[in-house]
């Protein structure tokens, strides 16, 4: 029996695309990269479960014909077999990052494709409930209980934030804009003109603008509600101290003429979602090419805020510090 597909669904920027399929011996859960990623990311599997009696051995044979390995006897739950997965009673939740996934079956968590496996040059890493052993060949793993697996944690809260963001009544955004704002006026002023740069996608996000005799100042806000893809895979423990950010330049008037303000600023509104449509992260010391700068200058140095840099304490945002990075145009 070819295999069925029972759910296919995209991310928040349809770079990945989940996917559940079963034949009549197993059902596995899939992320696969779009079409652009394909040369970059390997597709990841989670087993889910066996429909039919565990092999005693590791399931070769399936995989020298191009079919998906059942789970041995050892590692598996249900030896003799469980029922197929029906449809409907799948779903789907996504990192707040958008670069991993979890499946829940009427609720109940079955398999967890965590983002940062997407990176890694080893095997791909999976965890399933059914699962219940793993030996150093294994690309599946007990995913365990709440009290020995925080991915139990992580898809609760990314369930809620999801939750919490589809609500139509969600006043989410309503509490931070201000938030935001504030920390920006309390240094730099008031704010002369708010440009919305989200293009009418979630998340809502814009660009303040702030200015003096001498300078016009440049600020993202909403870029920090989704924390950016990659940073875990780099800082581990840390990456709360670094997963969220938010987008500043200073620009002296002398130096630039409205018109180039005004191009500089479509490029920051399009890196303020770059991260997740292109899977990788900001930090400082990174840089970007930009063809709206005057010569000599081809792109923007990211750096944290610098002695001589307005001292701008940002808001928390879903209890993470929100790092404001400095664009400085630089010759590269």
């Amino acid at each position: 029996m070819d295999p069925v597909m029972l759910i296919e669904q995209a991310n928040n920027r349809g770079t990945l695309y989940a996917v559940v399929e079963q034949d009549d011996r197993v059902a596995y859960f899939y992320l696969y990269p779009s079409e652009l990623f394909t040369n970059k990311y390997s597709p990841r599997p989670c087993w889910l479960r066996n429909l039919k009696a565990a092999p005693h051995k590791k399931d070769v044979q399936a995989m020298r014909e191009g079919m998906a390995p059942m789970l041995e006897a050892a590692w598996c739950s249900h030896p003799e077999g469980k029922e197929p997965l029906e449809a409907d009673r799948i779903e789907i939740v996504w990192t707040e990052e958008g670069d991993g996934a979890a499946l829940l079956y009427d609720g109940a968590l079955l398999g967890v494709i965590p983002g940062w496996t997407l990176y890694s040059d080893e095997r791909a890493v999976a965890y399933a409930t059914d699962c219940t052993g793993a030996d150093d060949n294994s690309i599946v793993f007990p995913l365990g209980t709440p009290a020995t697996n925080t991915l139990h944690a992580k898809v609760e809260k990314a369930a809620a934030f999801w939750k919490e963001w589809s609500d139509e009544t969600n006043q989410a955004w309503g509490m931070l804009q201000p938030q935001y704002l504030h920390a920006y006026e309390a240094v730099l002023g008031e704010t002369t003109k708010y440009y919305a740069i989200d293009g009418d996608q979630w998340p809502p996000m814009g660009l303040a603008r702030f200015e003096n005799n001498e300078t016009v100042y440049l600020i993202t806000l909403g870029m920090s509600i989704r924390p950016m893809p990659v940073i875990e895979i780099f800082y581990n423990d840390n990456a709360p101290a670094f997963r969220r950010a938010e987008l500043a330049m200073a620009f002296p008037k002398k130096d630039f003429p409205e018109e180039q303000i005004m191009e500089v600023a479509a490029t920051i509104s399009g890196l303020a979602d770059r991260p997740w449509k292109t899977l990788s992260w900001f930090g400082a010391g990174h840089t970007v090419g930009v063809s709206a700068l005057p010569e000599p200058y081809n792109s923007l140095l990211l750096s944290a805020p610098a002695a001589t840099d307005p001292a701008i304490a940002m808001p928390v945002v879903y209890g993470d510090p929100v790092n404001l990075y400095w664009l400085t145009p630089v010759q590269r």
